[in-house]
């Protein structure tokens, strides 16, 4: 069997702060510049950027790191991918390539975090409720099947947290195929806010929706979680 390649990609921009603590990437991440077509500055000259090939960049201050899963999605070719952060990494074992691998692991998640009242609660009470309201309308119209299940699981109090993950590239793509154009009619029914934060809704939004995914899809994709560090 030939040797899995793989990248974590780790999402950044020119706007971030410095961090304060020390952090040594693990060999397989390397930085991917998200909002790039936003700006001329580059974080460095070996960065990937966002903005190369089929993209989405230019809408980053709406999709946040989002614009960087999406380049993944196309122009990515490694056997496993991952996206995580400048300030939040997946703390793995030095073998967690051969380990993912050798255990047919489909997907690495950052271990959940508990919510309440509930995952919708929690969601409509710290952010705009009619996104919330419409992401459940559309689930209704256009996705019948799954609307009875993703009621039940955003009744819960478990999530999948910071649009962290790492997967096997064909199970990127799955995910990425099915949730962007949900994203994309939420964000076009929802518009854009004034405040910076309520409006990068799709983002959040999507921490619920990767975690639904794959509750929902137990049968199909073998999922194992992780722990993350949180840079100051």
């Amino acid at each position: 069997m030939s040797e899995k390649t793989a990248r974590i990609y780790v999402a950044g921009s020119i706007f971030d702060k410095p961090l304060q603590d020390s952090y040594a990437f693990i060999k397989e991440e390397s930085v991917l510049q998200v909002g790039a077509a936003l700006t001329d500055k580059r974080i460095s000259a070996e960065a990937f950027l966002d903005c190369k090939g089929e993209n989405i960049s230019d809408k980053n201050r709406q999709y946040c790191e989002l614009t960087g899963l999406y380049w993944i999605w196309k122009n990515a070719c490694e056997d496993y991918v991952g996206l995580v952060h400048y300030r939040r990494h997946f703390l793995l074992p030095d073998n967690w390539l051969e380990r993912m691998a050798g255990n047919k692991v489909d997907v690495i998640l950052p271990v959940p975090l508990y919510v309440a009242p509930s995952i919708a609660g929690n969601y409509k009470e710290r952010h705009i409720a009619s996104d919330w309201d419409y992401l459940m309308e559309y689930f209704l119209i256009n996705l019948p099947e799954e609307y009875e299940a993703a009621d039940q699981i955003f009744r819960g109090n478990l999530y999948s947290p910071c649009n962290m993950l790492i997967a096997r590239k064909e199970v990127l793509d799955q995910l990425c195929e099915w949730m962007f154009p949900i994203l994309f009619a939420v964000a076009a029914h929802g518009g854009e806010k004034e405040d910076p934060y309520l409006n990068r809704y799709p983002g959040f939004i999507s921490e619920r929706l990767i975690t639904y995914f794959f509750e929902s899809r137990r049968e199909i994709y073998r999922v194992v979680y992780a722990n993350k560090n949180f840079l100051k």
